[in-house]
C-alpha cells in the first residue's frame, strides 16, 4: 500500500485536510468549519482518511495546529504556505495569503525558504472576514459577489479600515442608491488597496492563495489592475497551507 501523508490546516474559519502520496500528488482534500461544537464531521473525515490511506506522517498548521496531538510535525502557516507554493512554483516570489482574520505577504525563495514576511496591522481590515461581514451588510450573496463585481467599472472604495465603520459606510452607499455591482467591486478594491500598503519586493512575481482566492475569482483581476502585473492563483488555493503541512510530514 502506497505511503501517504496528511496535512491539516486549522484556520480561523475552516480546517482543511490534504492527503498526498510519496510523489507529492494530492489524493484527497476536504474542509470542515473550525468553530463548531459539532465535531462529528471532522471525526468522520479523519476516520475516512485513516481507513482509506496508509498515513505515515501528519503535519499540522494554522491557528489550531497545536490541537492535533497526533501530528508528528507542527509548523506555522508562513512555512507551510512557502513549502506548498514552492512545490508548484519553484522560483523566488511573493506569496499573498488572505485568510479569514489576517493577510500575510511572504517573500519565498525557489526552494521554499521563507526570506521575509509581513502581516496586516489594521485588525481584520483586508481579510476574508472583512469581505464576508461587509458584503452581508450590503445583502450581497458571497457566491454572487465576484460575478457582480465583474460588471462594474467603478473605482470607488471604502475609506474605513475598521469593519464596523465600513459597514456604516456601506449603509450610506445603499441610501445613495449605489448599484450593487459597484458595492461588490468597491469592497474588493478596498481590500486590494489595503494589501498594497503592506511592504513587499515589487520585483518578484505574485502568487495569491487562501480562501478569498478560492471563492472570489474576480479578485485576482482587481489585484492585477492595482499592481500592474500578473497575479497567479494555484489550483485549490485554499488548501495550499495544508499541502505544505503534508510536505513537511513526508520529509520529517
Amino acid at each position: 500500500m502506497v505511503s501517504c501523508f496528511l496535512g491539516i490546516d486549522a484556520g480561523s474559519s475552516f480546517t482543511k485536510f490534504v492527503v498526498i502520496n510519496d510523489s507529492y500528488e494530492h489524493v484527497f482534500n476536504y474542509k470542515v468549519k473550525t468553530l463548531t461544537r459539532n465535531k462529528e464531521e471532522e471525526q468522520s473525515t479523519l476516520k475516512k482518511i485513516n481507513d482509506e490511506f496508509n498515513i505515515k506522517g501528519i503535519g499540522a498548521t494554522g491557528y489550531g495546529r497545536n490541537y492535533y496531538k497526533s501530528a508528528n510535525v507542527v509548523k506555522t502557516e508562513l512555512y507551510c504556505a512557502s513549502a506548498g507554493v514552492s512545490r508548484v512554483f519553484p522560483y523566488d516570489k511573493n506569496i499573498i495569503d488572505i485568510g479569514g482574520e489576517d493577510v500575510k505577504v511572504i517573500k519565498s525563495a525557489a526552494n521554499g525558504k521563507v526570506i521575509d514576511f509581513y502581516m496586516n496591522t489594521k485588525c481584520a481590515a483586508g481579510t476574508g472576514a472583512f469581505i464576508t461581514e461587509v458584503a452581508d451588510k450590503a445583502e450581497i450573496e458571497l457566491s454572487e459577489m465576484s460575478s457582480l463585481a465583474e460588471k462594474s467599472n467603478t473605482k470607488r472604495e471604502l475609506n474605513s479600515f475598521c469593519t464596523v465603520f465600513a459597514k456604516t459606510e456601506i449603509m450610506q452607499w445603499i441610501l445613495h442608491d449605489v448599484p450593487v455591482e459597484d458595492i461588490a467591486k468597491g469592497i474588493y478594491v478596498s481590500v486590494v488597496n489595503r494589501i498594497k500598503k503592506i511592504p513587499m519586493d515589487s520585483s518578484l512575481p505574485l502568487i495569491l492563495i487562501g480562501g478569498v482566492a478560492h471563492y472570489h475569482t474576480y479578485f485576482r483581476k482587481i489585484m492585477e489592475d492595482c499592481f500592474q502585473k500578473e497575479v497567479t492563483v494555484p489550483a485549490n488555493p485554499q488548501y495550499i497551507n495544508a499541502f505544505g503541512a503534508a510536505i513537511f510530514a513526508s520529509e520529517s
